[in-house]
């Protein structure tokens, strides 16, 4: 087993300065503002009479378990435009995360209109899981250079700029922190056998699985050390690693029998018990993409988001991977410790691949890649070792290129991503759909809303409960689609909408799985004080033709039509004849 070298005073001065460069280039994210679920959390905490009660679960307050698979209360949330009529009515995104609960709760007691804060302590998160990793580079690298050049890796890491910039993403980068924390009590226990260690390390594991369901990666580091690096040996070392795992069986006994997870929402999560096929299919697509994000910067959301995942894109990673960890396990493979970060990259990663693939579940991964990568860069350019059986240039070439990428254009990048909730998601999602000028007392107003952007749509009440204003009574979203919809009379208190193309396209069909649950001529929503009924469907099985039944008659003044007017960024009221 490689003894690393304890590195010296000078070193740690060092190591000041990168940090003061992270802390530096995470710093816009203060002015990101509020994203999402960051509106959705605002409204849950300060309320006092939500529409929707808290879940009825083991969670704190509801943050990340309010879509909890309960049908009643999916309809009553699409009364309120949160979720899509056209949602699979037991869909679940119901998340349990008490640690990260609580620190969300802390910004609205403390500093509810203040985002900045609430970014700040995200940052604090960071630098923390930031001097956690140094700590461990510098029990397991073999020279403090290759450790502080390990935590500039980490640190400036452009990935983990909106994990940062998302405050409602803070539970990524809690469970990274608690679960670095209880991999190095880990490692201090088998080297130093005190069994407060042990101990320690077993209630850092529970927070880290406390604050997300990633927090099941940091397993992934236990078992790579005692597999590699253990000073017993690897059978005794398995042996050592049981009762993390058994924490983590625990964990997830409790977690599933209390309703936890995520269910017929194969789009975004899937849930490797209940669809372990489709969890292994969509594996092998996503660990490419992750990884390649991961060593070339190459942003997983160009897959993920895509309306059409490439299997090009996939193979593309694939290849870059080949040829850039053909090198790296070459002048890795020696050395027990960095086999050890080898394999806990590989390892993490699995529950990264539950969801859709985002760069903002790399905290993990970019743990044990930014050791291997400072290795690398060390033996090519420092010491100019030879690279196994390739040619000096092409080892020359391969290091230039990461060079570029992890010591240039991520550090580069890591302010724009640290800002990019802003940039690239808060600007896209407007608040102008949420706003009703020239509608007198619209809390008594059931509005029916086409053409509408569907990310803006559904935080409609969000969006108004932040600013102060009141909620409409109803708000019903039918489509997003920017194209003529044919309306016309039924009855009193009916109306039907034709739409050539379809009402659900792209993206928006991510929240029901129309092979399993399929919508059938007949089939009716019922909401309250509405009644959606699938009259035609095309060959994709996407409603053409919808007929609304009101509990209202059409030209009733609370109940309103709207059509979204993308030219004025404003609404334009439908009149029905």
């Amino acid at each position: 087993m490689d003894k690393p070298v304890t590195p010296h005073a000078a070193a740690n001065k060092r190591a000041l300065a990168i940090f003061a460069l992270i802390f530096l280039f995470t710093l816009p994210s203060l002015w990101a503002g509020l994203m999402g679920d960051d509106y959705m959390h605002y409204a849950i905490l300060k309320a006092e009479n939500l529409p929707i009660e808290k879940p009825d679960d083991l969670s704190l307050f509801g943050l990340f378990s309010f879509i909890n698979g309960d049908p009643e209360r999916n309809r009553r949330a699409m009364d309120l435009g949160v979720i899509p009529w056209w949602t699979y009515d037991g869909m679940k995104y119901a998340f349990w995360r008490p640690l990260a609960e609580i620190t969300h709760w802390i910004d609205h007691q403390l500093w509810p209109r203040s985002p900045a804060l609430m970014h700040l302590q995200n940052v604090l998160w960071y630098l923390g899981l930031c001097f956690l990793a140094f700590k461990l580079y510098q029990r397991t690298l073999a020279t403090a250079g290759i450790a502080l050049l390990a935590l500039a890796l980490y640190g400036l890491d452009s990935t983990h700029g909106f994990a940062i910039s998302w405050i409602a993403n803070r539970n990524g980068i809690l469970s990274a922190f608690f679960g670095m924390a209880s991999f190095y009590c880990y490692m201090r226990w088998r080297e130093d056998t005190n069994l407060t260690w042990q101990l320690g390390s077993l209630l850092l594991m529970l927070a880290a699985l406390l604050s997300a369901e990633l927090g099941i990666s940091t397993f992934g580091y236990v078992a790579a050390f005692a597999l590699c690096c253990d000073p017993r040996g690897r059978i005794k070392g398995l042996i050592a690693c049981l009762p993390h795992f058994a924490i983590i069986v625990i964990w997830w006994l409790v977690y599933k029998s209390a309703g936890f997870g995520a269910a017929n929402a194969d789009g975004y999560y899937v849930d490797p018990a209940a669809n372990p096929l489709t969890f292994i299919s969509l594996s092998f697509q996503r660990y490419p993409v992750l990884l390649a994000s991961q060593w070339g910067i190459i942003p997983a959301e160009i897959y993920g988001y895509s309306q059409n995942q490439s299997m090009g894109f996939v193979i593309g990673c694939a290849i870059f991977l080949l040829i850039v960890l053909s090198f790296i396990l070459t002048t890795s493979i020696k050395h027990a410790y960095l086999r050890m970060w080898l394999l806990g990259m590989f390892f993490s990663l699995v529950p990264a691949t539950t969801a859709l693939p985002q760069d903002r579940v790399l905290t993990f991964t970019g743990i044990g890649a930014s050791a291997v990568l400072a290795h690398f860069l060390v033996i090519v350019f420092r010491q100019k070792a030879a690279v196994g059986f390739f040619p000096r240039w092409s080892a020359t070439a391969v290091g230039g290129l990461l060079i570029v990428l992890h010591l240039v254009l991520s550090p580069l990048l890591l302010p724009i991503a640290s800002y990019g909730t802003k940039i690239f998601w808060s600007s896209l999602i407007s608040q102008k759909p949420s706003e009703f000028d020239g509608i007198a007392d619209i809390e008594h107003k059931r509005l029916v809303l086409v053409g509408s952007p569907l990310a803006s749509s559904l935080a409609i009440a969000p969006f108004r409960f932040y600013r102060g204003e009141p909620i409409p009574e109803r708000i019903w979203f039918l489509t997003s689609l920017d194209e003529e919809i044919v309306i016309s009379r039924k009855g009193d208190n009916e109306i039907q909408l034709s739409l050539e193309s379809g009402f659900i396209q792209g993206p928006e069909a991510a929240v029901r799985d129309f092979n399993r649950f399929p919508f059938r001529t007949g089939d009716t929503i019922s909401l309250n004080g509405l009644a959606i009924t699938v009259d035609t469907l095309n060959e994709q099985g996407k409603p053409t033709s919808l007929t609304l039944t009101f509990d209202l008659p059409i030209e009733h003044p609370n109940l309103i039509l709207l059509r979204w007017n993308r030219e004025t960024d404003s609404y334009d009221e439908i009149e029905v004849r």
